[in-house]
């Protein structure tokens, strides 16, 4: 998807913003799976607005670069953290030079290269050996499980097209020199109450139901409300996997759920 050509960006912090409890989880979740040594230069790939970009600055003590394609979405970046940079730059062509990152790190990044096993290939080769890319991303196989979509058919069924499963991340990457080293999906809290959840989801800020047709968002939205007003108490948390691959590993892999 290109952002730019959406409205996005401008409602991604406000929708999308994670409360510190829950960075904080992801950040413990991303430093167990991927222990670089403090300093180690980091790249944020796919960034989006920064929300992880500070985070990771701190959690290990080194310079983050957070790199992505979108004008409109960097526009958004508000951090002036002086460990931390910002680049307009395509996961498919990182402008970083060759074995000179330690991480890689990429959120809900890895369904929108055109070809993920060429990018991967890029993601290898900016890793000194020995580095890790850490993968946060939504997988097909776990689609049935993330409560609003129960409400969208449509976007279900283009999440499911538009995703990859766990395996064929495993594959594209292992293709790539990269070696999976850790595995686990993490239950998001996404929303206080439902109600900030319907919210949440009328902001549109979702790729998947930015992509809907006028309709058939509006059709979901009405869907959704209806269930909220008769006092829904459906899950309000989302699962989403974590995978850590490390270049050049013979590391046993740790699976976790």
């Amino acid at each position: 998807m290109d952002y730019d050509a959406t409205s996005i960006p401008e409602r991604y912090r406000a929708a999308r913003e994670l409360p510190g409890p829950v960075m904080l989880r992801w950040l413990s979740a991303v430093r167990a799976s991927a222990p670089l040594p403090r300093g180690s230069k980091i790249a944020d790939v796919g960034c989006g607005t920064g929300r992880f970009s500070v985070g990771l600055a701190d959690a290990y003590a080194s310079h983050v670069v957070g790199l992505d394609r979108s004008v409109k979405m960097l526009a958004q970046v508000r951090s002036r953290d002086r460990h931390v940079s910002f680049c307009l730059a395509d996961a498919e062509a990182l402008p970083l030079r060759r074995g000179s990152f330690g991480m890689l790190f990429l959120s809900n990044v890895v369904h929108h290269p055109s070809d993920i096993e060429r990018a991967a290939v890029g993601f290898a080769d900016a890793l000194q050996p020995g580095g890790f890319v850490v993968v946060r991303n939504y997988v097909r196989e776990q689609l049935r499980d993330v409560p609003y979509l129960t409400f969208f058919p449509e976007a279900l069924a283009s999440s499911r097209e538009m995703l990859s499963s766990s395996r064929e991340i495993t594959a594209a990457f292992g293709r790539a020199g990269l070696t999976v080293v850790s595995r686990r999906t993490i239950e998001q809290l996404v929303a206080a109450s439902p109600i900030a959840y319907l919210r949440k989801v009328r902001s549109r800020a979702y790729s998947d139901l930015a992509a809907l047709p006028d309709h058939a968002f509006e059709a979901g939205v009405a869907r959704m409300t209806t269930a909220v007003s008769g006092g829904w108490r459906g899950s309000l948390r989302e699962p989403i996997a974590l995978f850590a691959f490390r270049k050049g590993s013979r590391i046993r892999m740790r699976s976790r759920s």
